[in-house]
């Protein structure tokens, strides 16, 4: 979750991915706080007008204060910059440090004249707050450290991306080994009825497509509902397939919302006609008729679904096979409309049309 706010508040993050956050931020308290201590720390970025960049030395400084930090953590906190960037006031301890100087080394009194300065109501000499100075000859400047934030800033424009994509990949995956897991279920169910799929009911108060779902789980095909979601959705409330004893009891709006989530995050085929009949999909192995996929979404060009980003969906064939459709067809033939473009049973047992949970192959 960290990476993700980071990523909203560098602007590194696609349209879908900043809209979810923004959802989640708007609702969580506890991300617009984080959300403002991040905002807070690169506040220094809006500060940065040295147009000669870094001082000379940046990364040689860098490790030797890492290396130093590690051998005696006392030193961070010897070289934090002040959170109020106020100047540090030298006239006290020019002569000090001075005196432990070596030799070689540039007395602080030539480091501060390079600086521009103050003079506060007692007299004593202090840097601007935009020159701020360290004292020891191997710590950073203020504007190293402002340098430093702009490459972290940088760096990670660079690296989001990356990271994004990583991120879609593995929920991708995710989804397909579910999509496998639905498969095999399908697959058993076939070989114990026939070879036939779980067949949709053509009439009456439990006919649309997610029923395939609460088929499979009461005939013991599944065990766990969780198969039934999409990792690309990254939603946190888990997916609950209810039982058919549950639908057949549930009345009016509860029955609605049940048969619209019925089969979790995933559309079914809703089968063929056969003249003026309803068929189901049988088991003949096809290898282009999809039977289940990422739940399509009136919104989206071609119904596609929006389970990962637009980008596309992943299908579970009738052979077993899980692939990631990035368009809306397959070749000529579309995933969610049937030859006719339109959202009802297919023409033929090779024209497969994935529907939503709630839809019903009955007079379409």
């Amino acid at each position: 979750m960290q990476e993700e706010l980071l990523g909203y508040v560098l602007g590194a993050l696609d349209a879908t991915e900043e809209r979810n956050i923004q959802q989640k931020i708007e609702s969580a308290p506890s991300l617009q706080k984080e959300v403002h201590k991040l905002q807070a720390s690169l506040m220094p970025l809006d500060h940065l007008d040295n147009p000669s960049g870094s001082r000379p030395g940046l990364a040689r400084r860098t490790c030797e204060w890492v290396a130093a930090a590690t051998k005696d953590p006392d030193t961070i906190e010897a070289h934090y910059v002040p959170d109020h960037l106020s100047g540090l006031a030298l006239s006290t301890q020019v002569a000090q440090t001075n005196a432990d100087l070596a030799p070689t080394q540039t007395p602080v009194a030539e480091i501060a004249a390079e600086e521009q300065t103050d003079e506060n109501a007692d007299g004593k000499v202090v840097l601007s707050p935009t020159r701020f100075q360290l004292l020891h000859p191997h710590t950073w400047s203020f504007s190293d450290a402002l340098a430093g934030i702009a490459i972290v800033a940088v760096m990670g424009g660079m690296l989001f991306p990356a990271l994004s994509y990583q991120r879609f990949n593995s929920r991708k995956m995710a989804c397909q080994d579910n999509l496998r897991c639905v498969g095999q279920a399908l697959l058993q169910y076939s070989d114990l009825n026939g070879g036939r799929f779980v067949a949709i009911p053509s009439a009456g108060r439990l006919s649309a497509s997610g029923y395939f779902a609460p088929a499979l789980k009461d005939a013991g095909f599944v065990e766990d509902d969780s198969i039934f979601n999409c990792a690309g959705l990254a939603v946190e409330a888990p997916v609950q397939i209810p039982s058919m004893a549950r639908l057949k009891s549930a009345h009016g709006s509860d029955l609605e919302y049940l048969k619209r989530n019925m089969s979790g995050h995933f559309g079914y085929s809703m089968g063929y006609g056969d003249g003026q009949k309803y068929q189901p999909l049988t088991n003949c192995g096809l290898t282009n008729t999809v039977l289940v996929a990422d739940m399509p979404s009136v919104n989206q060009p071609g119904r596609r679904s929006i389970n990962h980003g637009s980008w596309g969906q992943n299908c579970l064939f009738s052979d077993g096979r899980v692939e990631f459709i990035s368009g809306d067809s397959i070749g000529e033939d579309a995933i969610f409309v049937n030859d006719y473009g339109i959202v009802a049973p297919g023409t033929s047992p090779q024209d497969s049309v994935i529907a939503p949970s709630h839809l019903s192959p009955a007079n379409r």
